[in-house]
């Protein structure tokens, strides 16, 4: 985050957080979101995970956008690091960039203690999925990307997950095609 740059979240007034210029709240997840995720998935099925991963695309472009006419992160190569900061220190976990290569597009992100906020609620639920499952986190990683490089072919796929038994969380970010070679390879391995 640039220097200057007080906090994270601006508490505005009584009932409104702001981060990055957009309007946040705090949001309990083992329940609130736990739930929202499990009648979704009870409601239209397999499709839950697209719609979130979709909802999370939009929020981290529309947060890139925002964010960085304010000043709060840079639109450049630095930009993915600064977005990641920001997305740690907000609660959604402890999230950081362990491979980059901005030409090809490339990235991998892991998060671990504290876990991505999805296998959290999981872990604390006692359920245990057979495949990963923080698709709203992929999509916001995702949304971060295409904003940054001005790209929509680009695609986050989560190849480890801690609510699957993982150690870490695991997110690959690349082109489309690329990334659904691997999703196919990924879940064919179930």
């Amino acid at each position: 985050m640039p220097e200057g740059e007080e906090s994270i979240a601006n508490f505005v007034q009584r009932g409104e957080i702001r981060v990055g210029g957009l309007r946040m709240c705090l949001f309990e997840i083992t329940g609130g979101f736990f739930s929202i995720r499990e009648s979704l998935e009870r409601t239209i099925g397999p499709a839950a995970s697209t719609i979130l991963y979709q909802a999370g695309v939009r929020s981290g472009k529309r947060f890139v956008m925002s964010a960085s006419k304010i000043g709060m992160i840079r639109t450049s190569k630095q930009g993915l690091s600064d977005c990641i900061d920001v997305f740690s220190q907000a609660g959604f976990g402890n999230f950081s960039i362990v491979d980059f290569d901005w030409e090809i597009p490339q990235m991998v992100i892991e998060c671990c203690n504290p876990t991505a906020f999805e296998a959290y609620a999981y872990q604390e639920n006692k359920s245990s999925p057979i495949v990963p499952i923080c698709d709203y986190t992929r999509g916001v990683l995702a949304g971060f990307v295409q904003q940054l490089i001005n790209r929509e072919d680009i695609l986050c796929v989560e190849t480890a997950c801690k609510a699957t038994g993982s150690t870490r969380c695991i997110f690959r970010i690349g082109l489309h095609d690329v990334m659904m070679r691997m999703a196919i390879i990924a879940r064919s391995k179930i």
